[in-house]
């Protein structure tokens, strides 16, 4: 009881997306275990920072031993389960979570939900296992693993580079003001005269270096 008192508490942003993503896995039928909990809502947040939002979840990602975690998401699964709002039950190697009971709704904002709807409907059907490998393979895991296990990811490396986009941006617009090129003929009617004007100065001094000999 006293481990459970000096727990660290979920908050409301992270428990509202914990219950929604495990109502969502079960209107689709999926099976959702607590590692895959996990990364589901990590590929959310990573989905919003690329849009240019604040992550979703209210996670402080960490590199743990199964890729992003934070114990946080023990400690409240725990919490649910005394609660009797999450079944938990054995499964493979690991536990399988699901609502006992319905939720009255979400209570996430409609723009935060988004990310989480198209998250389980993209990678809800994949294993876990599947889930952490693919979480490997993101930047702020790139990094992460570079500077050792137990720091906390860099989300920010999942946004294109402002300074890139801009430039990109700014050449369209600059391409597409510009009138199309069209063949001009006047140029080569100057060019002859002034090979025309170039080879009487050449004759001339060539004329003059004979005399001078």
């Amino acid at each position: 009881m006293v481990a459970s008192q000096s727990s660290p508490t979920a908050s409301s942003r992270t428990v509202a997306a914990y219950l929604a993503l495990l109502q969502l896995s079960r209107e689709r039928g999926y099976v959702v275990t607590r590692v895959k909990v996990a990364k589901l809502l990590y590929l959310a947040d990573l989905a919003a920072v690329r849009g240019g939002d604040e992550p979703i979840s209210g996670v402080e990602w960490k590199w743990l031993d199964h890729g992003p975690f934070n114990n946080i998401l023990q400690h409240l699964e725990n919490n649910l389960v005394d609660s009797n709002i999450v079944q938990r039950e054995p499964y493979y190697a690991g536990y399988q979570v699901r609502l006992i009971g319905d939720l009255p709704g979400y209570q996430m904002a409609p723009e935060d939900l988004i990310f989480l709807e198209r998250a389980v409907a993209e990678y809800g059907s994949l294993a876990a296992t599947s889930l952490k490998d693919l979480s490997y393979q993101t930047p702020p895991m790139i990094d992460a693993q570079k500077r050792g296990k137990g720091v906390v990811l860099d989300l920010s490396l999942a946004r294109p580079r402002p300074k890139l986009v801009k430039l990109a941006s700014k050449m369209t617009a600059v391409l597409s003001r510009l009138p199309e090129q069209d063949t001009d003929y006047d140029v080569f009617d100057e060019i002859e005269r002034e090979m025309d004007d170039l080879a009487e100065m050449r004759r001339k001094a060539s004329s003059a270096v004979l005399h001078d000999e």
